[in-house]
């Protein structure tokens, strides 16, 4: 492992295998107004939780102490819809996942985390699953239309009885391991149902609650079961019999739902996540509560999920995914932060060592080679990200194009944004028009250029393309060098339709509208030019398209020239590009979800990842001279070394 993921590294084979030296996942999925899956294994040594498709795990040690470890961090993609709830079997060998459309998959926890089983239980969403202590039963509950409820056989599916007492939906499910086995439900009926078997059969409800039930849970000595529900009530019921005992007793100026649950590890105690914004603690003999905490009172801090994972460390989640470490006290320990939903664009600023990313959930993130992740909210999809080269004099910031058609700057180091600056335009494309990098150029839908300052805009080129543009790239310099690439002409020849898809090449002699001087036309691609970059000598210009292909322009005459034509060993759309530093190796990303590091000096050679990213790579940044980050439509940010 390197000890910065940014020190370069000398590489005496340009071969070699490429490393993964970090991973930073995604937060968990949320949605208001509903509750939010988060569990642990039997150890409390990790946390299991969804985000959009797939399944993440992480140590629970590194979310308070820092240090999370690649490898300890694991994503599994079996899903193709999103996923609902997951649960590891107590003796960590098999993980169950549920996702919306009906279906749980069965997949091992350890070696190559191979799918054993799927089950398809009903049309709707699979709200909750679980296990029995001797990992052999799972059950499971959701919104069927007649079957809402199952228990069956871990390994074959086969029911055993039937689990049914509601007319709505199941959102959650318990199972009882001491016998007698009793399983336990509740739903949007407001009732409680206890069941016993096996075969199981229904026994007798409760309708304590007059709001819906979101969570029911067996103590892990089996003796009690406790339910809360969206009517802020917290009832008790005994384990063995489901004899209602009591409802807990309110503090003054509890409001709002109960959204999750849990037991502490000799329960003795137990802690609810509610909408009030707060995690708090009760005590099951007494009724009362004993303990609260909160992180803030904005509707971003709401509780949704919560699991007590060991009996010194709670772990929950806000709403806006931010996972928050508590002691037994409910002393905040930590909070993890960064973005949720699949993530659009990356930069990296090498001064500092920062990446900088954002996505489709209209949230920007800046993480640091070490501490916490910083995260400011813009509220639309975030396009591109705009950072500074080394030689930069000024405050280490970013530029931020959103969909909102917003240029705002990002503070790298309070993670603060400035007020927006309005274009009215959708961008193509964006990069810094001058050597001292304080005019930002940008290409738009409307076939227009601009060049803003910080404060305004400072000159607009109107019409200055025959065609939309599809991507650009910039490079200052003296001159720099400005390339636009167009769309595809209207019209038929003789019957076919035109396959000109031209790169427009400018020379840019000075940084007013008319320094930019047309000097060539490149016409080589026969399919959208779909991403664009310049190397960082201005030599070489790397184009992708839409056909998989890549071509090298070399520059070093002044009329650009191909060089390489034969890097097409992608599969699907080119959806980025990024030299690394030096200049001699590119990188390239493709919905086809690999990534490739080339070398202009041996170009029969390549490294490829496979699989970097489930959905597609939507963007690459380079972080040093052998390494390099990319992000996709997972969610992840992965770090890796050439």
């Amino acid at each position: 492992f390197l000890s910065c993921w940014f020190a370069d590294t000398e590489r005496s084979c340009p071969e070699a295998m490429a490393q993964l030296l970090r991973s930073i996942p995604p937060l968990p999925s949320t949605e208001r107004g509903t509750f939010c899956s988060l569990s642990s294994d039997k150890t409390g040594e990790r946390i299991l939780y969804c985000s959009g498709s797939n399944v993440v795990w992480r140590p629970t040690a590194s979310l308070t102490e820092g240090g999370e470890k690649a490898e300890e961090v694991f994503c599994w993609k079996g899903h193709v819809k999103n996923t609902t709830c997951a649960a590891m079997s107590p003796n960590g060998q098999w993980v169950v996942s549920g996702d919306v459309t009906g279906a749980v998959r069965l997949w091992g926890a350890k070696g190559e985390h191979a799918q054993k089983n799927e089950y398809k239980l009903w049309d709707g969403t699979v709200k909750d699953v679980g296990w029995s202590d001797d990992s052999g039963r799972l059950v499971a509950c959701g919104d069927g239309k007649e079957v809402r409820a199952v228990a069956m056989i871990w390994d074959t599916g086969s029911k055993t009885g039937e689990v049914a007492g509601h007319t709505k939906q199941v959102n959650s499910i318990s199972f009882r391991s001491q016998r007698p086995f009793k399983i336990a439900t509740g739903g949007e009926d407001m009732l409680v149902a206890f069941h016993q078997g096996p075969p199981f059969k229904f026994v007798r409800s409760h309708s304590t609650h007059s709001n819906f039930v979101n969570s029911v849970r067996f103590s892990p000595d089996g003796e009690w079961l406790i339910s809360a529900g969206s009517d802020a009530k917290l009832c008790l019921y005994t384990g063995k019999d489901g004899e209602f005992l009591k409802e807990f007793q309110k503090p003054a100026g509890l409001t709002g739902s109960f959204w999750s649950v849990v037991w502490s590890p000799d329960s003795s105690q137990l802690a609810t996540a509610g909408g009030d914004k707060k995690v708090r603690i009760w005590d099951r003999e007494s009724g009362v509560q004993v303990a609260e905490g909160s992180i803030g009172s904005g509707l971003q801090d709401m509780q949704v999920g919560l699991t007590w994972a060991t009996a010194a460390r709670l772990i929950s989640v806000a709403l806006d995914g931010r996972l928050i470490c508590w002691d037994g006290a409910l002393k905040v320990e930590g909070v993890v932060d960064g973005t949720q939903g699949p993530l659009n664009c990356l930069s990296s600023d090498l001064t500092t060592g920062n990446l900088i990313y954002g996505g489709t959930q209209g949230t920007v993130a800046v993480t640091p080679p070490s501490g916490p992740t910083l995260k400011a909210t813009v509220g639309k999809g975030i396009q591109h990200v705009i950072t500074h080269s080394k030689g930069y004099s000024g405050a280490p910031e970013a530029c931020v194009i959103s969909l909102d058609d917003c240029i705002r700057r990002l503070d790298l180091t309070s993670g603060a944004l400035s007020a927006p600056m309005e274009l009215k335009e959708f961008v193509v494309g964006a990069g810094w028009l001058d050597v001292s990098e304080t005019m930002l150029f940008l290409v738009t839908g409307k076939k227009n250029f601009h060049c803003v300052s910080d404060k305004e805009v400072l000159w607009t080129k109107p019409a200055a393309t025959e065609r939309r543009a599809t991507s650009m790239a910039v490079i200052p310099g003296s001159p720099g060098k400005l390339a636009v690439a167009l769309e595809q002409p209207g019209g038929y020849v003789g019957g076919v339709a035109s396959n000109e898809f031209d790169i427009v090449f400018f020379e840019v002699q000075d940084t007013t509208a008319d320094g930019l001087v047309e000097k060539a036309v490149l016409r080589k691609h026969l399919a959208e030019v779909s991403t664009m970059k310049f190397s960082p000598s201005g030599e070489f210009l790397a184009t992708g398209d839409a056909a998989n292909k890549i071509f090298i322009w070399s520059l070093a005459s002044g009329t650009p020239m191909i060089h390489l034509s034969e890097w097409g060993f992608h599969t699907a759309r080119i959806a980025c590009l990024e030299w690394l530093p030096g200049g001699r190796k590119l990188v390239s990303g493709s919905l086809d979800r690999h990534l490739f590091l080339w070398d202009v000096d041996a170009p029969e050679k390549r490294i490829q990842v496979k699989e970097a990213h489930k959905g597609g790579v939507t963007s690459v940044a380079a972080c040093g001279e052998s390494s390099f980050a990319s992000v996709g439509h997972d969610g992840f940010v992965l770090v890796h070394g050439a």
